[in-house]
């Protein structure tokens, strides 16, 4: 009897710390601790594109730079290599869309080619690759480069951004879009998958100016491609294995101030975005960005401005307020589901890569970051954890 005591004693000690004093995954509290720091000793601002986990080393490049002055740094922010990529034998141009780590090399993708790098920065190889965009920046990248291990242990590059201005559209243009492009960084060669179900917004006959852009996140320990698009509601969990079929489709509630143009579908052209696309930005919540390692992701949400304080005049102080009602949240996903209430990032910029387990590198202006002026960049670090109860 007293062995049969002790054994229950002890199954209601682990089910009460399992159970979290009974909360369900949706009600878990998890927040943001400051833990760590990524210091680099260069003076000029640098742009964090990438981070290689079984390295420890980071890809950078100089910003704003029309020299693309590249850089591979080490978890200390020592200087391992730099190039400068613009002009000379190792150039890709001057547009960069996304560059990172495939491997143990690098690719770039630039407006008509992707180019592959060693990790001294020196140009390998490069093939044709065109896709349309919106817009095309000077060496910085639009989105973090994800990546993906196929079943035979090859690392293939998400090379897509789909979202290029048409005009017009094809009415059919979500029925037959592929969400995912695969690149094979050995070869070139692509591989196309993935589509809206019929359940999606975005096969309802209607077209929502400028909230088509879809942001990914995969890396080689994943098992899908998590993608969501800025003004939908569902985030897809794509597996490349199984002809990228829709695995999992978890809900995402847009929270705060959201108010969404959308047009039917055979209004949809350039012309009509352009009408739309700025308070479609301003007004709608907008699905952004996704940081994570392997299945474990973070879906980052930004709430419309409040329509009260929008501003078109010069009042600095005005835009100020404007910018401040906007409010940013991160959605924790792990083991096909969400879990927990959305985290509140109250920090400036954003959390702009995993660096390790739980933990994610802030990337904002130096100023905002930092107290007073320091002769070096300085970018810290944060811990997802549960809060206690």
């Amino acid at each position: 009897m007293k062995h049969l005591f002790y054994f229950l004693s002890i199954s209601l000690i682990i089910l009460s710390c399992d159970s979290k004093h009974g909360l369900s995954d949706l009600e878990r509290e998890f927040e943001f601790v400051k833990v760590d720091s990524l210091v680099i000793d260069i003076l000029d601002p640098v742009k964090i594109l990438d981070y290689h986990h079984e390295k420890e080393i980071y890809l950078a490049v100089k910003f704003p730079s029309f020299e693309g002055h590249y850089f591979i740094l080490d978890k200390s922010g020592n200087i391992l290599a730099e190039n400068q990529l613009s002009e000379g034998p190792d150039s890709f141009g001057l547009v960069l869309l996304r560059g990172g780590f495939v491997g143990d090399e690098i690719l770039f993708v630039s407006e008509g080619n992707a180019f592959v790098f060693d990790l001294n920065l020196k140009q390998q190889r490069k093939y044709p690759f065109k896709q349309g965009v919106r817009f095309r920046l000077v060496h910085f990248n639009r989105d973090n480069l994800s990546t993906f291990k196929s079943t035979d242990g090859s690392i293939q590059a998400l090379v897509n951004l789909n979202d290029g201005y048409l005009q017009p559209y094809p009415e059919d243009y979500y029925d037959t879009l592929k969400l995912a492009h695969l690149m094979d960084i050995k070869t070139g060669a692509i591989t196309k998958g993935g589509s809206y179900d019929e359940n999606s917004m975005f096969r309802s006959g209607k077209f929502f100016p400028f909230m088509d852009k879809p942001v990914y996140f995969s890396d080689p320990n994943s098992t899908y491609i998590s993608m969501i698009a800025y003004g939908d509601s569902v985030l897809y969990q794509l597996d490349p294995n199984e002809d990228f079929k829709v695995v999992n489709r978890i809900k995402l509630e847009r929270s705060g101030h959201d108010k969404m143009i959308d047009l039917p579908m055979n209004q949809a052209s350039y012309t009509t975005v352009r009408e739309h696309r700025t308070s479609n930005y301003k007004l709608a919540g907008l699905f952004d960005e996704i940081v994570g390692y392997g299945d474990e992701v973070l879906v980052g949400y930004q709430t419309g401005t409040d329509p009260s304080l929008v501003y078109e005049g010069e009042d600095e102080a005005q835009h100020i307020a404007e910018r401040k009602s906007r409010k940013r949240y991160f959605y924790y996903i792990k083991d096909g589901k969400r879990i927990g209430k959305p985290i509140h990032w109250t920090q400036p910029g954003q959390l702009l890569l995993n660096v390790g387990p739980k933990r994610y590198l802030q990337f904002a202006d130096q100023a905002e970051i930092h107290d007073y002026e320091k002769d070096y960049q300085c970018y810290y670090i944060y811990e997802l954890r549960e809060k206690e109860s």
